[in-house]
């Protein structure tokens, strides 16, 4: 097991810095002379039950660390564990390691979720790097028990026959369909807020993607960087069947009006760098390399949703729709392979009308029925998608 799910040590109360901005937050800085956080009382990492094995090699950005940088990437994340004021290394460091080690604890050890975001940067190298918390002692502990509570609902409904490509998407329509994209609680940022408070930023529902990952044994990290017009996003990389992926539940999960709770789509589950690196997606790579994400089997391709033509494309949407109403949901959707054959499947269904065979063949197929005078599409010219909405009758 990667890590371990954790009752956390207790902590006092600290300064509250506000640090977010607008849509999805960072780590941010504060300079040397600016007020820093009050201190905490520390216990030992060993005190709170978390496992050294969250040290391992494998991890894909841990592994990028230097035999010192891990080092000191270890006292941070026990510092913080222990909810000590500040952490203190053997030698002074620059200010610029300093922030990428704050930066690589704070993405990658999302269990640590009282850990602020906000990185307090010294005016010349030091020895010394001041930390300081989201919530009180009580607020920690009761938070770790509702999110241990939430995660153990979840691996209920799995057994030993349960592929990592099911918990995936089980992790993946957990959080798009009971979470809603908010930055008005004091959780948004942290696992508690998409988990179980069902209010997060994009850095919430990727810390909680990534959780879940870690407790299944999962290879999973948070990515961070911007979308096309330099806003402030995260998601994350997973590796399934020894490919990488990229998933974006932040994204997955889009603001409707009028709002639609039972809306779900997989645009961005398990989708390559192709589809969305460099195009929706910019990763700040300004310490880290990140694997390539494949595009050989993402969601549509194994649900068999994928289509090379036009008419193919027709069937198969008509399918996802059965499949849909038979599951009790009310989204179908169909991927083409290339622009032509998307194009003439929106004109057959859309201006020619063969959309009515896609209802008929999904009213056959389903004691449930919906009515083709009344749907709701959305169509995806950059990856090709074509998804609509049922309206039951």
């Amino acid at each position: 097991m990667k890590r371990s799910a954790f009752i956390p040590a207790l902590l006092l109360a600290v300064q509250a810095i506000a640090i977010m901005t607008a849509g999805c937050s960072k780590v941010d800085e504060i300079p040397a002379d600016a007020a820093g956080p009050e201190p905490a009382d520390s216990l030992s990492a060993n005190e709170s039950g978390i496992s050294d094995d969250i040290f391992d090699d494998s991890r894909y950005i841990y592994s990028q660390l230097s035999p010192k940088e891990k080092e000191y990437y270890g006292i941070i994340r026990d510092a913080a564990m222990s909810f000590e004021d500040k952490a203190v290394f053997p030698e002074a460091l620059d200010p610029e390691l300093l922030r990428k080690l704050y930066i690589s604890v704070y993405y990658q050890e999302e269990s640590i979720f009282w850990l602020s975001s906000m990185f307090y940067r010294p005016a010349s190298e030091s020895d010394t790097l001041m930390l300081s918390y989201r919530f009180t002692e009580e607020e920690s502990a009761g938070l770790q028990a509702e999110i241990d509570a939430k995660a153990a609902e979840i691996f209920s409904s799995f057994n030993e026959d349960t592929s990592d490509y099911e918990k995936l998407k089980s992790f993946h329509d957990q959080l798009v369909l009971n979470c809603t994209f908010s930055m008005d609680t004091d959780y948004v940022n942290t696992v508690y807020g998409a988990l179980c408070d069902g209010y997060a930023q994009c850095e919430g529902y990727a810390f909680a993607f990534d959780y879940l990952c870690s407790l299944a044994d999962i290879d999973c990290f948070t990515v961070s960087g911007t979308n096309s017009e330099g806003a402030l996003h995260a998601w994350n990389v997973v590796k399934l069947e020894g490919m990488w992926y990229n998933v974006d539940c932040t994204w997955d999960d889009p603001i409707l009006s009028p709002v639609d709770e039972d809306f779900i789509r997989y645009y961005y589950f398990l989708a390559s760098d192709s589809d969305i690196s460099g195009v929706t997606h910019f990763p700040d790579n300004t310490y880290y390399t990140f694997p390539i994400c494949s595009s050989g089997d993402n969601y549509y391709k194994r649900e068999g949703y994928f289509a090379s033509s036009a008419d193919e494309g027709i069937s198969l949407l008509s399918k996802s729709a059965a499949d849909a109403l038979n599951c009790g949901r009310k989204d179908a959707a169909v991927r083409f392979s290339d622009e032509k054959a998307y194009n003439d499947a929106v004109s057959k269904l859309f201006d020619l009308g063969d959309i009515k065979q896609v209802f008929k063949f999904a009213n056959d197929s389903s004691d449930v029925k919906v009515t083709d005078k009344r749907y709701v599409r959305y169509l995806n010219d950059d990856e090709l998608i074509i998804h609509i909405t049922m309206i039951f009758e």
